[in-house]
């Protein structure tokens, strides 16, 4: 059986993509469109081959968002980190008590 058609915009309408998407998957498929029939198996292949959704897009902002979160608890960790080891400087650079300071509890 053959599918003919008057127009290429027929063939389009009929597949409901445009005339140009038309022209690519022709070309994809080596499918002469000037002829205006088709053959079962030349319609088949035109008829299937739909496109399909990028799901590659929507991982590549999944793992771009995950990448960031693990990003922002790295500084924040090395920001807790830098805070700790400030302060533990600060108390170490402060002057030690001598024993009778600490036993008589006198100020420096």
């Amino acid at each position: 059986m053959t599918h003919e058609f008057d127009s290429i915009i027929a063939i389009a309408d009929e597949l409901e993509i445009s005339r140009q998407a038309l022209n690519r998957k022709a070309k994809r498929l080596n499918i002469d469109l000037s002829k205006k029939s088709f053959t079962d198996t030349e319609w088949k292949l035109l008829a299937s081959t739909k496109r399909k959704p990028k799901q590659s897009t929507l991982s590549n902002y999944v793992d771009t968002f995950t990448a960031q979160q693990l990003q922002l608890i790295a500084e924040q960790r090395l920001t807790e980190t830098n805070k700790t080891l400030i302060a533990y400087q600060e108390k170490e650079n402060q002057p030690k008590k001598g024993f009778w300071r600490r036993l008589y509890g006198l100020p420096l």
